[in-house]
């Protein structure tokens, strides 16, 4: 049977019967095209820019759409240098010398735009607080591009952090670090924000600013794991303080890392914009006259799958849009070859099972990568999702903590041979059960935050089954951030991690959380790590001795104790699956019984390979040693010391007892 093509061109036209000769106009009609044809159908969209937004369901089921010459969907507009203006004379009397002769304006009006793309300001962070204030909401901001490059709002410092010089006022937080809650604050709206005094240098700053009360401020105002925004409600230049509108969940610091930005005095630098919101007026900084602007206009997603099944999308670049660039419901469905770039969101979202996202490259997005949902906890169903072979870098630009190359939910998904580079917080995520994380190449991340990992999960007793192996995590941590490789957080259980590489990571090679069931063994740890394997038992000690983590176990209602109830853990079924899970007791009087789920049981620490300079494996609580026979780890001064080779990552001779780690198959193929 011959295969079924219709050719879409920007050069067609609707009316046309669709072949290479005379093809459609757009993807849509070649779509309904398709729709009426009984067997399997391939749409060939040739090369052009399209502005199509591109839903798929059930009868899309089977289908190929494909691309082999550089078709593009967009959600923007494109705005090259020469079609730009000079700024009003009132504008440049505002900017710096340098900034006036540069500085560029576009009438967004002219260009059609709706106001409400660009009225409001929304807040940005992953942990912004906007929910709990009145006229106040959350949304996806308009964005603009310089050349592929997401340009910054004119901001102060134009790189970089200020840090606070002292706190007056903290506000009416959330919680008050550590883990003192107050836990009627959900209950209650408009809390207040709080008062930080800034050093002097700014404070002279901000006496040049005309209009203060445009100003925001982002920052991580106390964890380095918790970004958020806020407007500032009041600039006080006499006593050198600022008043945020929202408050920050967890209080705020002296020495936080903060910067303002939304001020028209601070577009000073390239790469910078600022926009004009009561006249739609968008001003931009060019880095150069060759500059072209795209600004991300549309608020859904490029590609959206409701209900397809065994559809095929290959080949597309996918950008500028306020929204993830595809985001799907579906079994069966392969994603390959993408180039996805410059969006607000993720890359790609898929939920549903046996779906591949394969050989694709994502970058310049607002938040993650790909976020992959499938399986079922219940039954320990299989997903099956695979991204393998992917290129995620330079990510998670707006939204700076939590956000994921690529991040697995539900049930036996797989992750591998991927590289993910470039990221101020973690690499990879995951939840749940069965999951399989192997082969990929992990560098540069974690850049901005020294409690976080490369790979990453936590707070999960009953999260068992997911192995980590085969993987190279190289350079975790930026200039003064010292996080961690592996790190399962607080009490995640059940995790297996063998014939790993970590090198140079900043501060723990593996951080165990306190959980039970794990096994770290026949891993290689290089570079001078604070300690290359730490093991806690942050769950015991909270609830023998009241430490920093008790609110999470010491009582039958607390946190851990709900996520247990959640899953069937003493079914047949789990219990076959994990028979130590299923012996857990309740019985609070019996604390120090091995089968009590705070303390770290049941767990191989063993056959890994460490060298540093001063030949240290790290630190394990007594209880680790207590609970367990840990076995033999081995540390060595020097690679020769070690017999392995440091630049094939290969022992000089087989090493009795340590498997071979395929070091030559990690990464993309």
């Amino acid at each position: 049977m011959n295969e079924i093509i219709f050719y879409v061109s920007p050069a067609g036209c609707d009316e046309n019967a669709g072949t290479r000769e005379v093809p459609f106009k757009t993807i849509a009609r070649a779509q309904d095209e398709a729709r009426r044809t009984d067997a399997p159908v391939t749409v060939e969209v040739l090369a052009g820019t399209y502005k199509e937004a591109l839903v798929f369901d059930s009868r899309d089921s089977g289908d190929t759409y494909r691309t082999g010459e550089g078709a593009v969907l967009t959600g923007g507009l494109t705005v090259p240098y020469a079609a730009t203006e000079e700024p009003s004379d009132d504008i440049k009397a505002r900017l710096s010398p340098d900034a006036a002769a540069n500085v560029r304006a576009i009438d967004l009006k002219t260009y059609g735009v709706a106001s409400e793309a660009y009225d409001t300001l929304f807040p940005i962070g992953s942990y912004s607080t906007t929910g709990k204030y009145d006229g106040y909401r959350d949304g996806i901001n308009i964005e603009v591009f310089e050349n592929d490059r997401r340009m910054n709002l004119a901001r102060y410092p134009d790189t970089g952090y200020l840090r606070l010089d002292r706190i007056l006022d903290v506000g009416d937080v959330a919680e008050f670090p550590e883990q003192n809650y107050f836990r009627d604050w959900h209950d209650r709206r408009n809390h207040r924000g709080g008062t930080y005094i800034v050093d002097k240098q700014t404070n002279e700053r901000m006496k040049t600013w005309k209009t203060p009360e445009t100003a925001w401020m982002f920052g991580y105002f106390y964890h380095d794991w918790a970004d958020s925004s806020t407007p500032v409600a009041e600039i006080n230049t006499v006593n050198r303080f600022v008043k945020p509108t929202f408050v920050s969940h967890f209080a705020a610091k002296a020495g936080a890392l903060y910067y303002f930005y939304n001020l028209l005095e601070e577009l000073d630098a390239p790469g910078e914009f600022y926009i004009d919101r009561e006249n739609g007026l968008l001003y931009v900084y060019p880095s150069s006259e060759d500059a072209v602007f795209d600004i991300s206009l549309d608020t859904t997603p490029l590609v959206r799958m409701k209900g397809a099944e065994n559809l095929t999308f290959s080949g597309f670049t996918l950008t500028c849009t306020r929204e993830s660039a595809l985001i799907g419901k579906g079994n069966g469905n392969v994603i390959r070859d993408l180039l996805i770039k410059n969006v607000a969101n993720h890359g790609i979202k898929l939920t549903g099972s046996d779906n591949v996202v394969e050989n694709c490259e994502i970058t310049h997005t607002g938040r993650g990568g790909i976020y992959l949902t499938g399986g079922d906890r219940a039954t320990l169903t299989p997903g099956n999702n695979i991204a393998r072979n992917n290129y995620i870098h330079d990510f998670s630009e707006v939204y700076q903590t939590y956000q994921c190359g690529i991040n697995l939910s539900g049930v036996g998904n797989v992750c591998a041979h991927n590289e993910i580079s470039g990221s101020p917080h973690m690499a990879i995520g995951y939840n749940g059960n069965e999951h399989l994380i192997e082969y990929n190449y992990i560098h540069d991340v974690v850049l901005h935050s020294s409690d976080a990992g490369a790979i990453y999960s936590g707070f999960d007793w009953a999260g068992h089954g997911t192995v980590i192996r085969y993987n190279l995590l190289k350079t975790i941590g930026g200039e003064g951030f010292y996080p961690d490789g592996i790190y399962w957080d607080d009490g995640l259980s059940g995790q297996t991690a063998y014939g790993n590489i970590l090198i140079d990571v900043k501060k723990n090679g593996f951080l165990v959380g306190g959980g039970r069931d794990n096994v770290v063994r026949d891993n290689i740890i290089l570079g001078e790590s604070r300690a290359p394997i730490s093991y806690d038992d942050r769950n015991r000690d909270g609830f023998v001795n009241g430490g920093w983590a008790h609110q999470a176990c010491d009582k039958p209602d607390a946190p851990h104790w709900k996520n247990l109830e959640r899953v069937p853990y003493t079914s047949e079924l789990w219990a076959k699956k994990y028979p130590t899970l299923a012996r857990i007791i309740k019985d609070f009087d019996r604390f120090n019984d091995p089968d009590f789920p705070i303390n770290p049981a049941n767990c191989v620490v063993e056959n890994n390979v460490i060298i540093n300079n001063d030949a240290r494996f790290g630190w394990m609580a007594q209880s680790v040693y207590d609970y367990n026979n840990i076995g033999e780890n081995y540390t060595y001064h020097t690679f020769e010391e070690a017999n392995l080779d440091p630049e094939t990552l290969k022992f000089v001779t087989p090493r009795e007892g340590f498997p071979d780690i395929p070091v030559d198959e990690i990464g993309r193929k």
